[in-house]
């Protein structure tokens, strides 16, 4: 037994030995992978750049469809705290996870102009090929600015109520008012400026000057992210329901 015992240690370790050096190996690749990956945009060639070919210059996207996965992409883009880890080192998933102020902020924007632009026929009926005349574009992009130039969210989601199709809807209703509260409960901004919605985006401290004091960041408390995640899905859904099915019957 004492020799069974040995041996068994002994291809334990052997396996212990292959796993590591697997392990090197691999962190070598990937190191060098980002070393070059690195170097090439340290040291760029004199045409190296995003550039549009063709002749073509890029403009607002007027189609609803895109705006509102646009904003879903973004909702989905949460923040975790730890992860799950399953059999044979799979990762699982969040222990929690959440929507840092400016994702959210932005992916609900996003969603919110998706849905004004899905009252107008003309926006619900572009393909991917469809041509916009310059005219046009611009004036449906200064009536997106205009919904709320301070990018206020409570602004945005009273001004989408106001469209008859949704003041009509009872689940759309009910998302727009969950909506707001959720923005009016974790994600109001705390200054007082006049674009306070964006400047939230930037790292806070908090000051007491009348005492010369101030305390770092810590105005932090976000509901868990699959709870907004599912909101914002069900919304996608019924929107879909309403622009495509229901208004072709």
């Amino acid at each position: 037994m004492k020799r069974k015992f040995n041996a068994d240690e002994n291809l334990d370790n052997a396996l212990g030995d292959v796993m590591e050096i697997l392990k090197r190996q691999e962190q070598m690749k990937r190191e060098k992978q980002y070393q070059a990956w690195c170097n090439q945009f340290a040291s760029p060639s004199s045409d190296f750049g995003r550039k549009l070919k063709g002749g073509y210059i890029a403009g607002v996207e007027l189609q609803p469809d895109r705006w509102i996965q646009h904003g879903l992409d973004l909702i989905g883009s949460r923040k975790g705290f730890g992860t799950i880890q399953l059999s044979d080192g799979v990762q699982g998933a969040d222990f929690r996870a959440y929507l840092p102020y400016p994702v959210f902020q932005m992916g609900a924007e996003i969603f919110l102009k998706g849905m004004w632009l899905y009252q107008h026929d003309e926006c619900r009926k572009i393909q991917s090929d469809t041509y916009i005349a310059e005219e046009r574009r611009n004036s449906y992009f200064e009536k997106l600015k205009s919904l709320s130039k301070e990018h206020d969210l409570l602004k945005l989601i009273q001004r989408v109520q106001a469209i008859e199709v949704y003041s009509k809807d009872a689940e759309l209703l009910r998302f727009l008012k969950i909506l707001g509260g959720i923005s009016n409960k974790f994600y109001l901004p705390v200054t007082n400026s006049q674009y306070r919605w964006a400047d939230e985006r930037y790292p806070k401290r908090f000051y007491k000057d009348s005492l010369k004091r101030a305390g770092a960041d810590s105005f932090k408390s976000y509901p868990n992210h699959w709870l907004i995640s599912r909101l914002f899905a069900e919304a996608a859904e019924r929107l879909e329901f309403i622009w495509t099915v229901q208004t072709n019957d």
